[in-house]
């Protein structure tokens, strides 16, 4: 946005996950609806400091999971009294602060830090009715990146890394049944929110057509946790492979209030295993979206249908594993961008 700015935006998904289990003795564990639908908010300031150097303030939530298994299915199952399914509730928030420089030739610089904020409160009862409960720590991370743009040709082409955060929970571990070993201890654990790389590009076509997109890289190996109680053979929770995400997406400007666009997008399958708590294997998507501009605000919306993509899921050996297919989420969006200047 040029010169000064405020931002709100919120997003909507109501995605459908459902597979089964199969164990060879026995038999087939079907997972009801795992996902919950959520919200995911947003929140900037943008405050143009002098014609070279601005200054942003945001508000996001980068990471998140809300994951409940039906009480039937297998990895749900525990011969205690405790009452509990295979869950996962990770709540993350995050401001960035950030600073931009404005070169000679269109060129800028951007750099700034950001606070994290995380917890989560994890269920697996078919491990002794295993449960564990962190507290909120909060981390520092930084931001930087380069961008070129020419407003001429409605071009702008930017490269941004967010790194990695290292978040250091204080947990509570339980079994059940409860035993002189291992009550509701407290332990530690260290967990790191993934490094990312984004680049994202647009540029006009033709006379009121602009082109768009990006690439994004999510260095998920890096996210492990694992508290010292759980059984030694296995992470809680880990992700084998990298994510590469593509986007593509042609917009037009139908008159000087109103302009549509129209987004494609895609996320590579690594066709291995993955996480119970979060058994999907890439997408593809389609999405559509309007901006209406009035004199100081421009209101946006949007809807974007997502085919999930098919999935394995960790389990007690090659032949007991989770199968996930046949998925798919809606998503709606809402934002409006006001001026200040």
């Amino acid at each position: 946005e040029e010169g000064s700015a405020v931002q709100f935006r919120l997003g909507y998904a109501s995605p459908e996950i459902r597979g089964s289990f199969t164990h060879p003795a026995l038999g087939e564990f079907d997972s009801g609806d795992i996902a919950k639908d959520f919200f995911v908010p947003s929140l900037a300031y943008k405050k143009a400091l002098t014609e070279k150097l601005d200054f942003a303030l945001m508000y996001d939530q980068p990471f998140g999971a809300d994951v409940e298994y039906s009480k039937d299915y297998f990895l749900s199952l525990h011969g205690g009294d405790r009452k509990d399914v295979l869950r996962a509730d990770a709540d993350l928030n995050a401001i960035t602060a950030l600073l931009r420089y404005k070169f000679e030739g269109g060129f800028s610089a951007l750099g700034g830090i950001r606070a994290q904020s995380a917890k989560a409160d994890i269920g697996v009862p078919v491990v002794a009715g295993y449960q564990t409960k962190t507290d909120t720590d909060v981390s520092l991370g930084y931001v930087v990146g380069v961008a070129w743009e020419k407003p001429e040709i409605a071009a702008r082409v930017s490269l941004t890394y967010n790194s990695k955060i290292k978040h250091n929970w204080t947990q509570t571990e339980s079994v059940n049944p409860a035993d002189d070993l291992f009550d509701d201890k407290k332990t530690k654990s260290e967990i790191i929110t993934p490094q990312s790389v984004n680049l994202d590009f647009q540029t006009g076509v033709a006379p009121k057509t602009r082109l768009f997109g990006s690439i994004r890289w999510v260095d998920w190996p890096q996210l492990v946790y694992n508290p010292p109680n759980y059984p030694p053979t296995s992470n809680l929770v880990d992700y084998a492979d990298s994510t590469f995400t593509y986007s593509l997406g042609m917009g037009y400007q139908f008159s000087e209030e109103f302009s549509g666009a129209v987004t494609l997008g895609y996320e590579t399958s690594q066709g291995t295993p993955v996480s119970n708590l979060g058994p999907t294997d890439g997408f593809w998507s389609i999405g559509l979206g309007g901006t209406y501009s009035l004199e100081n605000a421009k209101i946006s919306g949007g809807v974007r249908y997502t085919d999930i993509g098919d999935a394995t899921s960790n389990g007690a050996g090659p032949n007991a594993r989770g199968t996930f297919t046949g998925n798919s989420a809606w998503s709606v969006g809402f934002q409006i961008t006001y001026a200040l200047n």
